[in-house]
């Protein structure tokens, strides 16, 4: 059971060095350090996810015969720590890749309104010279 908690707590700790990576590519605008990131995430979530069921299954077939030191107690407690940290920063990272996202469809309604005015200003100009727009004051 020992070896399944400190299997958890390398997990843990590696999905949360794995969270700073993704915050700052997240941060940064990186979407291809992003999808790295994401895909160490899922491995490391998967071996979690083993691990955890592992260590219940431990827990259930040992019952209360099997005891932990002491050490192994504050490490499962520090593994329950740092799996909700995860969670939070988890969401707070969802938020700024939704802000991101606002921001950059944003920018392309701009930056497409600012295309069509220059091609409607470049129309214009065409028909003025071409003599359909103008003013005819020689009378």
């Amino acid at each position: 059971m020992e070896a399944t908690i400190d299997r958890r707590f390398e997990l843990l700790q590696l999905l949360l060095e794995l969270t700073v990576q993704q915050e700052a590519a997240i941060t940064d605008g990186h979407m291809n350090e992003l999808m790295r990131v994401l895909s160490q995430k899922q491995r490391a979530v998967e071996q979690l996810v083993r691990a955890s069921e592992q260590l219940k299954n431990e827990r259930t077939q040992l019952g209360d015969s099997y005891r932990v030191s002491e050490e192994h107690r504050q490490r499962n407690a520090a593994c329950d720590e740092m799996h909700r940290e995860l969670l939070v920063r988890e969401k707070a990272s969802e938020e700024m890749l939704s802000n991101n996202r606002a921001d950059v469809a944003s920018q392309l309604q701009q930056q497409d309104g600012a295309r069509r005015a220059a091609k409607g200003y470049g129309q214009a100009s065409r028909d003025a010279s071409s003599g359909g727009g103008t003013l005819d004051l020689s009378q």
